[in-house]
C-alpha cells in the first residue's frame, strides 16, 4: 500500500520491470488520469510505452479500472463488516480481498482464477482461513521460559508474499507477525466481543390501555393497579 503519492513513480517503474524479468512480459500500455505523479516522459521513451490520460473528472474514460476498485472495495467492506474490524484495518482488508480475487474462478478467463491464467497451476485453497477470526500463534521455544505462554493470542488479517506463514495480529501487544504453526477458531472473532455495547438493562414495560388497568395513573406508572374489591354475594330468595 502507498502512504504518499510520491511513491507512486518508484512503484510503477518497479512493475515493469517485475512483469518483464517474472513473466517475460513488456507493458505496451499506460492509462492513468493527470496526476503529476504519473508524469515520467523519459521513462515512457525509453521502456517504449505508450502513456495515455483521461480527461479530469473523466473516470469512465478508465472504466476497467474504476470498476474493479469498486469491487475491490466491496470485498474489503465486508471482511470488514463480518470482523467487526476498526478502521485501521482498512489496508488488511483492501489486500486480502485482493488475494481472494485473484483465487476465484471468473468467466472472463473461462472459469479459470487469474492465478491459474498468469501461474498455470491451481492455487492452494487448503490454508485459507476466515479473515479476522480467532487464532493462537504458538511462541518461539527458545524465547520462552518454562511459565510463559506457549501461544499468542491474536486474529488472522491475511498472507504476506513471498512468506509461507499467516499475518497475525497479536492483540496483546498489538503487533503484525507471521507465524506458521496456528491453531484457528473460524466461528469467534474477537473484536465484537471488545466493541459489543452494553446491554441495556432497563426494563421495557408494556403498557395496555384496556380493563383492570384503566386505573393506572399515567404520570406514576409505578403506582399500582386498583383493583376492585369482589361485592358480596347475593343469595336467591326463598
Amino acid at each position: 500500500m502507498l502512504k504518499l503519492k510520491s511513491e507512486a513513480r518508484p512503484s510503477l517503474q518497479n512493475f515493469c520491470s517485475h512483469v518483464l524479468n517474472q513473466y517475460k512480459a513488456n507493458v505496451q500500455r499506460i492509462r492513468t488520469d493527470q496526476g503529476k505523479e504519473f508524469s515520467m516522459p523519459l521513462f515512457y521513451h525509453e521502456k517504449g510505452i505508450s502513456h495515455e490520460m483521461s480527461c479530469v473528472e473523466t473516470p469512465q474514460q478508465n472504466s476497467k479500472v474504476e470498476r474493479k476498485h469498486q469491487q475491490i472495495l466491496n470485498i474489503a467492506r465486508a471482511l470488514k463488516f463480518q470482523a467487526n474490524l476498526p478502521i485501521t484495518f482498512w489496508s488488511d482488508c483492501v489486500k486480502h480481498s485482493v488475494f481472494l480475487m485473484n483465487r476465484i474462478p471468473t468467466p472472463i478467463l473461462n472459469n479459470k482464477t487469474p492465478f491459474e491464467t498468469l501461474h498455470h497451476s491451481k492455487p492452494k485453497l487448503e490454508e485459507l482461513r476466515v479473515f479476522g477470526s480467532l487464532c493462537y500463534a504458538s511462541t518461539l521455544a527458545g524465547h520462552r521460559t518454562k511459565f510463559q505462554k506457549r501461544a499468542r493470542k491474536g486474529i488472522f488479517i491475511g498472507f504476506t508474499p513471498g512468506i509461507k506463514g499467516y499475518r497475525i495480529y497479536d492483540l496483546d501487544s498489538h503487533q503484525t507477525f507471521v507465524s506458521r504453526d496456528v491453531h484457528f477458531y473460524e466461528n469467534t472473532f474477537p473484536f465484537h466481543e471488545h466493541n459489543q455495547p452494553a446491554p441495556d438493562v432497563t426494563p421495557s414495560v408494556d403498557v395496555h390501555f384496556s380493563d383492570p388497568l384503566d386505573d393506572i395513573n399515567p404520570t406514576n406508572p409505578s403506582t399500582p393497579p386498583t383493583v376492585p374489591s369482589e361485592a358480596e354475594p347475593t343469595l336467591p330468595n326463598e
